[in-house]
């Protein structure tokens, strides 16, 4: 079915205070066939070749490319809001020790849970850095598909996974032994023959995905995709990195991994590797376009963020997780004027702790400011509007084919009403939308070319039963209980190791 949004506003950087004033998007198939001024592109002038059409009518709307998070979990949508104080190491001890293990319905309700929270406040596109609290089964891995394709959303779902974890080296090191701990056990723990142990493991999922990716990579459309998720610079070994980048590329897919996101974590590899992980993954060829860098706090130096540059990798901001866990400032303003693109995403549900786009735009608009004095180097609105549209749509390797609205895109449309209170007046709209909405004026939503959210209801799932159904499971998790002592004393014990690297890290920089 074609579409017809008459008489509709639409956001333009060139247009005066960037609305270009009604407007008629004509959309074919899954794209956008055309944007032009409604007395032009109108009903009666388009041949329609006697297929059905949609008309929507556009008056008092406001047409925005669809929100993209380049950066999530959706598992951790059980645990919104209930954690507080805590910085990154304590709290995914405390993650591994209280989440349970997920059953497949349980990756399917909580992917089906951020579907309905991002598509209600206008993100269109997400990519899911899944994982789960035990060994990987195929049908956790379909679940989560299966959820993303009945909500219409566009999703790309990277499974996290790992070989060897360099924080627990370098914690023997420094005399604590984290290795009997839930979290250092799921790493390898104090099983003898770790490594082998690990790399069979790691063939074994590698050859999971490979089945995976050949079933779901670009599925429905295209709308669906899969890439590799190693889980992060300090969980992985170079051999499973080039083994991981070697199965995306066979699948014309990415690799998602997360990069220096806490002080402790660099501290660690730097100690182990004896240099930065930028460094590290530069020397090993293993920067490229097709990887994205979730929270890349850590990376300062000239030297890494021009090797970065070079590489063309793709850094994903997550400012309200990077606040919440006190993790630290992406060098947002130093990326940019490199050239580097920025994606932004909003992290898992117990970080951040919503999956509003709206919120993590704001944030890295603002928060920058007070780490530039000269307001010249502020992020403004449309950059960091444009991280959360052209970047993620980049680290979702679809630069180029969504982000904009403009003949030959891929049709991700949010129309937002315009008689909000929160965009009214609307004076520039790229302010109005980063300092302004919240998601409240989100009225249609459209993605790869089917309307999938109608006066604020989405029409593709049962919302109220998939929510009952989702209250009625959580309270069975563990972390709905009080935490078992022996739980409490792993996070105690990492919290040691914490304050001691933390310690170590402030006399470096004193010095």
């Amino acid at each position: 079915m074609a579409i017809l949004i008459e008489h509709v506003d639409v956001l333009d950087p060139a247009a005066p205070r960037s609305t270009a004033r009604d407007q008629s998007i004509f959309i074919e198939s899954n794209r956008i066939a055309k944007v032009a001024p409604a007395a032009e592109l109108n009903l009666q002038s388009l041949i329609i070749n006697h297929q059905p059409l949609h008309v929507i009518n556009g008056r008092n709307l406001l047409a925005i490319p669809g929100l993209i998070s380049a950066h999530t979990h959706s598992p951790e949508n059980y645990m919104r809001g209930a954690t507080e104080c805590m910085p990154l190491e304590p709290w995914l001890v405390w993650l591994y020790g209280t989440c349970g293990e997920y059953t497949a319905r349980d990756h399917y309700l909580c992917a089906a849970m951020s579907a309905i929270e991002m598509l209600l406040s206008g993100v269109t596109g997400s990519l899911d850095h899944l994982w789960h609290g035990g060994p990987w089964k195929r049908e956790y891995l379909d679940a989560t598909m299966e959820a993303y394709r009945d909500s219409g959303i566009r999703a790309t779902v990277a499974p996290m996974y790992d070989d060897h974890d360099y924080v627990l080296d370098a914690a023997d090191a420094l005399g604590y032994d984290l290795r009997g701990s839930v979290y250092g056990l799921s790493h390898g723990g104090y099983r003898p023959d770790r490594d082998d142990y690990r790399r069979g493991v790691l063939r074994d999922n590698l050859a999971m995905f490979d089945d995976w990716m050949r079933d779901w990579h670009r599925s429905h459309d295209g709308r669906l995709q899969t890439f590799l998720g190693p889980a992060a610079g300090q969980l992985v070994t170079t051999e499973c990195l080039q083994w991981s980048l070697e199965l995306a590329r066979k699948h014309g897919a990415g690799v998602h991994m997360h990069c220096v996101e806490t002080r402790v974590q660099d501290y660690c590899i730097r100690r182990v590797r004896g240099k930065s992980v930028i460094h590290w993954l530069y020397d090993e060829g293993l920067l490229s376009p097709e990887v994205t860098l979730p929270h890349s706090v850590w990376i300062r130096s000239a030297e890494d963020l021009d090797r970065l540059a070079e590489r063309g990798a793709i850094p994903v901001h997550n400012p309200a997780a990077n606040l919440k866990l006190g993790s630290g400032l992406m060098a947002m303003r130093e990326m940019l004027d490199r050239g580097i693109t920025v994606a932004l995403g909003v992290d898992g549900a117990c970080s951040s702790d919503n999956q509003n786009m709206f919120d993590a735009i704001k944030l890295a608009a603002l928060i920058h400011n007070l780490k530039h004095h000269d307001p010249k180097t502020w992020i403004t609105a449309r950059e960091a509007f444009e991280a959360g549209t052209v970047g993620g749509a980049a680290a979702m390797l679809l630069g180029g084919k969504v982000g904009r609205l403009q003949g030959g895109q891929l049709a991700d449309i949010v129309l937002l009403d315009t008689r909000n209170a929160v965009l009214a007046p609307m004076n520039d709209a790229y302010g109005m939308l980063v300092h302004c909405e919240t998601g409240a004026s989100v009225r249609h939503v459209i993605v790869n070319g089917q309307v999938v959210v109608r006066d604020r209801k989405l029409l593709t799932m049962d919302v109220d039963a998939l929510v009952a159904e989702f209250f009625e499971r959580a309270d069975a998790l563990p972390f709905r209980h009080p935490i078992d002592l022996k739980t409490q004393k792993d996070v105690d014990d990492c919290w040691v190791f914490w304050w001691k690297v933390m310690d170590d890290v402030s006399r470096q920089f004193a010095s």
